[in-house]
């Protein structure tokens, strides 16, 4: 069964606003694939939302960290590897996804982005916005 959706709380806050809203983004992201797991959507909609969901960390990695090394975040090569990690473990488990789609690909790949995702936005996140702002 699909999870529920993740609800928006000022515990992901981070105060730099538009880390913020991507994490925002990212969340919103994240509860369309829930509700399509959940709805039993066609497979090739839920691959989209997939591709969508990895271009969107993708692109959010990118941004944070540009900011990271533009702010001299000492932490950087550290986070840097943990989005990296993320990002090789979504992109296997989309691969599983197509080659096995049923259920328990499904629920690998909402154990991930909820779990890790969450995780890394209200600790590491947080973590190094408090140290780059002091």
């Amino acid at each position: 069964m699909a999870r529920a959706d993740i609800e928006w709380t000022d515990e992901f806050l981070i105060g730099i606003a538009e880390l913020d809203h991507e994490h925002r983004a990212l969340v919103r992201d994240i509860n369309r694939l829930h509700r399509a797991l959940r709805a039993h959507g066609d497979r090739e909609r839920i691959q989209e939302t997939l591709g969508e969901i990895l271009a969107r960390l993708q692109a959010h990695f990118a941004l944070e960290e540009t900011f990271m090394k533009d702010n001299d975040y000492p932490d950087y090569a550290e986070h840097k590897a943990e989005h990296e990690a993320l990002l090789d473990t979504f992109t296997g488990y989309m691969v599983r996804f197509e080659q096995e789609p049923g259920a328990g690909a499904g629920a690998a790949i909402e154990d991930i982005v909820d779990n890790w995702i969450v995780d890394h936005i209200v600790t590491h996140d947080r973590k190094m916005s408090l140290m780059v702002k002091g």
